[in-house]
């Protein structure tokens, strides 16, 4: 018989719970000083890159560096004379030709996989398609260099020669680099982003529209047209600027195939020249002069202001399609044989039948444009299918020949133009440097998402704050990566050296907002009531988010993680200015390190021999392999956790 009072048990009770409220605190403490850290870190680097350009504003003016049209950085009499206006220029056409070129193919793609491909095609197509995306820049940009650039160069110089006095047509073709040609590449590459938002926004369509515009007698392309088309325009608008985005900022791909020639200043498409990304990346170095590098971080001042300004009107848009849309009005048939139809949001399916006259047979003209625009969708998948076996053909066709055992096992030879040796140091300040950023982003970014969503029952300054916190979230998620990593290159590289851990901070930085915003959508899809129940059983809250919340949202976390890090595995632009590459193996973290797309870049452009192709090919093969393999395992966990579901 136990001889413990009732009184002494009571209070055992009240220490014990009072113990679990200080720990509570610890919780909430813990998730905020994350948010604080992250905030306070980006905070640093985007304070001490931007005191790195006063000088340019002193020098030109703000208005006078941006208008200005001259790039000179080391003229042979004067003072140097910088000028923000061809790379803008650049930036902005090669963007729009991409967009005028992804926007309608990816459209298509999305209909074709939502509406008129068989149900078993759909999924398996979307993910040929999303392959695409899987393909690093740098790939892109090899691939871009040495197949596409030879292959139209021919074509591309009959066209600018017989369409002189043309605006944007005619114009020197230097080496077949040209707007045209990156405005394509720009294009591949932003077509998975469109398609699969896209195809998102279509899905959310609801079913009784579809169902009553096809029971109304409209064809399949009518429905599309009259029904789904009107709800999700707003959604598919904010897809292209959203991929709009992803071209402003892209930059290795840019640099081979449009080249840097800021002097070509309103040429036509045909000529080459330069944009904000690929200038800095062709310009920043050691030797440097301090105007020339000021000016060049200015660049990546403009870039992130028009990729921040693209970005924050896309995703504007994207949630207020989330919202719902007004219901729209259905409109099918034509002039002959039509049916008309305006329902009201709760107009009823037999209302609506009582005020339509149907037709009683499809006219040929009205079968005759469904064919067509059903036709048109298809060339659209089909076209959308040609870069991706071309590029993946290329890779497998010239980088399996590279493979061996020595390919895995020896560094680079001395050399450039022997073909022995390998890429082991590639391979290894890869992996080494995406551990070092997993590690720093993911417990980082799941902490900051844990302190998103544990204050959405706030008090309202407290839920200010992890609003705050979540919009730098995706002013990061929006920030082309070239930015990121002159914003770690001004605070930790300048003054200092290059080296293994800045390249990881690059790559964390990257890293950190996708970890943040896909944790925090799945620990909203952790079902209520199993908190709810926790917490009603006397655990506290932190016992509840360790042993509840987080184990039922593990599978969907693992899965950001490994997106993020597959992201983050491709990037060649950060670590320019951080890791810079090393042509022996190391293991020093304080010292430059070699990265498999670096590698690549080097061997394409600043080595170039039929060597450093063959491993260029072949360390590209052996990047994407990572890649896709990091994506495929994020897929599996991410059905495994809608299973579990």
């Amino acid at each position: 018989m136990s001889t413990t009072s009732p009184t002494a048990e009571v209070a055992s009770r009240i220490g014990r719970r009072d113990r679990g409220r200080g720990i509570d605190k610890i919780y909430i403490a813990l998730v905020a000083a994350a948010s604080l850290l992250a905030l306070v870190a980006i905070g640093f680097f985007v304070a001490v890159t931007a005191s790195r350009t006063g000088k340019v504003w002193d020098t030109f003016g703000v208005w006078g560096f941006v208008t200005g049209t001259k790039w000179v950085p080391s003229p042979a009499q004067g003072l140097p004379v910088f000028g923000a206006l061809p790379a803008i220029y650049g930036t902005v056409l090669t963007s729009a030709i991409a967009l005028l070129i992804a926007a309608p193919v990816a459209i298509g793609i999305a209909l074709a996989t939502t509406v008129f491909l068989p149900q078993r095609l759909r999924k398996p197509v979307a993910s040929l398609v999303d392959l695409l995306a899987a393909v690093p820049s740098v790939v892109y940009g090899v691939w871009g260099l040495l197949v596409l650039v030879p292959a139209t160069k021919p074509l591309l110089s009959w066209l600018a020669e017989h369409t002189q006095g043309i605006p944007l047509l005619g114009g020197p073709i230097i080496g077949g680099q040209s707007f045209i040609l990156a405005g394509i590449v720009l294009a591949v590459m932003i077509i998975p982003i469109i398609a699969a938002i896209s195809r998102e926004v279509l899905q959310s369509v609801p079913n009784d529209q579809r169902e009553a515009a096809l029971a109304l007698g409209a064809t399949r392309w009518e429905m599309v047209r009259g029904a789904m088309l009107p709800w999700s325009r707003s959604g598919i608008v904010g897809a292209c600027a959203l991929g709009l985005g992803r071209a402003v900022g892209e930059t290795i791909a840019i640099a081979f195939v449009l080249g840097n020639y800021p002097e070509y200043l309103g040429k036509s498409i045909f000529s080459p020249g330069t944009t904000l990304a690929s200038q800095i990346a062709g310009e920043v170095n050691d030797n440097t002069g301090d105007l020339h590098l000021q000016s060049l971080i200015a660049l990546g001042v403009l870039m992130f202001l028009i990729a921040f300004g693209i970005n924050a009107l896309a995703r504007l848009i994207v949630a207020r399609s989330a919202r719902g849309p007004r219901r729209p009005s259905l409109r099918f048939g034509g002039q002959k044989g039509g049916a008309t139809a305006r329902p009201e949001t709760n107009v009823s399916l037999p209302e609506m039948f009582s005020r339509i006259d149907l037709p009683e047979t499809l006219s040929p003209s009205r079968r005759r444009r469904s064919r067509g625009a059903e036709t048109t969708i298809y060339g659209f998948l089909g076209l959308a299918m040609i870069p991706l076996v071309l590029i993946i053909g290329s890779i497998l066709l010239k980088g399996v020949p590279a493979l061996s055992w020595d390919f895995f096992t020896q560094d680079p030879p001395s050399d450039p133009n022997a073909f022995s040796g390998g890429i082991r140091n590639a391979i290894v300040g890869s992996l080494m440097m995406m551990i070092i950023a997993t590690a720093i982003a993911a417990p980082l970014g799941i902490l900051v998402a844990l302190f998103i969503h544990e204050t959405t029952a706030a008090p309202k300054p407290v839920r200010t704050a992890a609003r705050g916190v979540g919009f730098v979230v995706d002013v990061l998620l929006g920030a082309p990566s070239i930015v990121i990593g002159l914003l770690v290159y001004v605070a930790l590289v300048l003054g200092h050296q290059y080296s293994a851990f800045a390249g990881s901070i690059a790559l964390a930085v990257i890293m950190f907002p996708i970890v943040v915003r896909s944790t925090d959508e799945i620990l909203r899809l952790v079902p209520r009531s199993l908190s709810e129940a926790s917490l009603a059983l006397g655990a506290r809250r932190w016992k509840t988010a360790w042993s509840v919340v987080l184990p039922a949202a593990a599978p969907g976390i693992i899965t950001g993680v490994m997106l993020a890090l597959a992201r983050a595995a491709g990037e060649t632009a950060p670590l320019l200015f951080t890791s810079l590459g090393n042509q022996q193996f190391s293991l020093d973290v304080n010292a430059p390190i070699e990265a498999l797309p670096h590698q690549i870049f080097q061997d394409i452009i600043l080595t170039v021999t039929p060597a450093t192709e063959q491993r260029a090919w072949g360390a590209a093969l052996v990047l994407i392999s990572i890649i896709l393999g990091l994506t495929l395992i994020a897929r599996l966990l991410g059905r495994r956790s809608q299973i579990a579901r």
